[in-house]
């Protein structure tokens, strides 16, 4: 499969999945194409206007879509009209919840520096966090494959828009199943190939994918 980067040449550690054939950069959504997987990387804060809110006084965004949330949005419907699987990360992966049907509370506190996530499964395993938002999947339909563990969540403020909201879930790594959509909130372009939380993410895409290891 060939993996197409939304604006950057990057693709670690992507391109050493054993999905990927190939990788590009393209910002138009034409050059998408079936066989394709999309990656849409970190950054500022999306527009609220994709996930139906209005932006809070903690958001670092504007009143409308940046010039790159255009890109990145445009890019994702075209991969969702074609049905090909996307990677989010980070900025990314909260773009990619709005485009499934979920939310972001637009400010969490603590979540500046390495923690310990648990997976549905049970293991656990440390990533590095780096946001100050927050993906709520609602009502997409969805997976939680990974999340920081309920007995040591990071915030103590969530902030849905500008009302100071209870929340008992972080969510660190999901599937979103009606957009073929993998969002991963951390960094692993950050972290070691060989880690247990990029081991993750290539164990989810093989399966999800239908291939195996090599």
């Amino acid at each position: 499969m060939r993996l197409v980067s939304v604006l950057y040449q990057d693709f670690y550690p992507f391109y050493n999945f054993n999905v990927v054939s190939s990788a590009v950069v393209s910002r138009n959504p034409e050059d998408l194409k079936q066989g394709d997987i999309l990656l849409v990387w970190g950054g500022a804060d999306i527009y609220a206007g994709y996930y139906g809110k209005s932006r809070s006084k903690y958001a670092h965004s504007d009143d409308a879509p940046s010039w790159r949330d255009a890109i990145e949005w445009g890019m994702m419907n075209k991969a969702k009209q074609l049905g090909i699987p996307i990677i989010g990360v980070c900025r990314g992966a909260q773009m990619l919840c709005a485009l499934a049907g979920g939310y972001l509370m637009q400010h969490v506190t603590g979540h500046s520096g390495n923690h310990e996530v648990i997976t549905n499964d049970g293991r656990k395993y440390v990533t590095n966090s780096i946001h100050h938002q927050m993906m709520v999947p609602g009502q997409a339909k969805h997976e939680l494959l990974a999340q920081v563990a309920p007995d040591s969540l990071l915030s103590r403020e969530y902030w849905d828009e500008n009302n100071k909201v209870d929340h008992n879930q972080e969510p660190e790594f999901i599937y979103f199943n009606d957009v073929n959509g993998f969002a991963i909130q951390w960094h692993p372009e950050m972290m070691e190939p060989d880690c247990a939380a990029t081991k993750h993410i290539e164990e989810v895409l093989e399966k999800k994918l239908c291939l195996s290891p090599a």
